[in-house]
């Protein structure tokens, strides 16, 4: 039903993509790249949280209204201003693409959809995330290492296996 905004939104290329199946190859390995290449069970973390981004917090979002989502589109990488309409740079910029501060107090600021910022959200919770994993499961080797690099100077059997060799002439 062409009509039907809350069909059009759960479904199709515009929406939440439940029930279109995808037979490109292009299409599969775009975002999670080859499953040729990439473990299965990194496939299964990567489609773990696209589920639980784009299924459950970006609708959860925009049907529970927050930052007032549902004037904008469910899932959108576009600025919008207050009233949902794309966001017009021009209004707000100088001939020399500088902020007009009143014109920008008149027009508003640019908004995102709200799975957009869900989305954005995750990502920077991961990389947050990455950091803290680094740091409790393996903060301690890496100490470990960066002390024993600085006290021992001859512990790399590269550099070993090298100083058997001449040094080549800055010149060359």
């Amino acid at each position: 039903s062409p009509k039907n905004v809350v069909l059009s939104q759960v479904t199709g290329a515009y929406g939440l993509g439940f029930g279109a199946i995808e037979f490109d190859w292009n299409a599969w390995v775009a975002y999670l790249d080859s499953p040729i290449l990439v473990p299965f069970w990194a496939h299964i973390h990567i489609f773990v949280g696209f589920a639980a981004v784009i299924w459950i917090a970006a609708p959860l979002t925009y049907y529970l209204n927050l930052w007032d989502s549902k004037k904008l589109p469910i899932i959108s990488n576009s600025v919008f201003d207050k009233d949902g309409n794309f966001y017009n740079t021009s209004k707000i910029l100088t001939k020399e693409y500088h902020r007009n501060e009143t014109a920008y107090e008149i027009y508003g600021p640019g908004f995102l959809s709200g799975g957009f910022v869900i989305s954005y959200a995750f990502t920077f919770a991961s990389i947050a995330s990455l950091i803290v994993h680094t740091i409790v499961y393996h903060g301690k080797t890496i100490v470990k290492q960066f002390r024993s690099s600085l006290s021992e100077k001859n512990n790399d059997i590269h550099a070993k296996l090298m100083s058997h060799y001449p040094e080549v002439p800055e010149w060359w």
